[in-house]
């Protein structure tokens, strides 16, 4: 769904940070960067992806899987609360995304990171570029 930068501004001030499911589907508030929120979405699950290292990788597993099931609900609600379909401010399945590639990393060091997300980006892009083929 095409949506004019008007309404997009109009959908945004839907949002209500202090309601969770809102919170949590625009990534604490990065979702909502005025530029490449995407990307913002991205960098912020980062620390987060670092605290879960310390868990055993079955837990980890198990809250990613957690991400997912909690995010089909509160990124479709929000969407709703907005009343548009998949608003750019809507970045919890980049933090998922995140965690998930970041998962596979050998180490913590910042050079595999900067790569996952670099390469995360880049797939993420090209997915949203090739959308409207579909």
């Amino acid at each position: 769904m095409t949506i004019l930068p008007r309404h997009k501004d109009v959908a945004k001030s839907r949002l209500n940070l202090r309601n969770p499911w809102h919170l949590l589907a625009t990534g604490f508030g990065s979702g909502l960067s005025p530029v490449v929120p995407g990307t913002m979405g991205s960098l912020a699950a980062i620390p987060f992806w670092y605290l879960m290292t310390f868990l055993p990788w079955q837990l980890y597993s198990l809250v990613v899987m957690f991400g997912i099931c909690i995010g089909v609900y509160l990124c479709h609600q929000t969407a709703k609360d907005m009343g548009v379909h998949d608003h750019g401010s809507i970045v919890w399945d980049e933090f998922i995304g995140m965690w998930i590639t970041l998962m596979a990393l050998p180490t913590t060091d910042w050079q595999w990171v900067a790569a996952g997300f670099v390469i995360f980006r880049i797939l993420d892009i090209v997915e949203t570029l090739a959308d409207p083929l579909v």
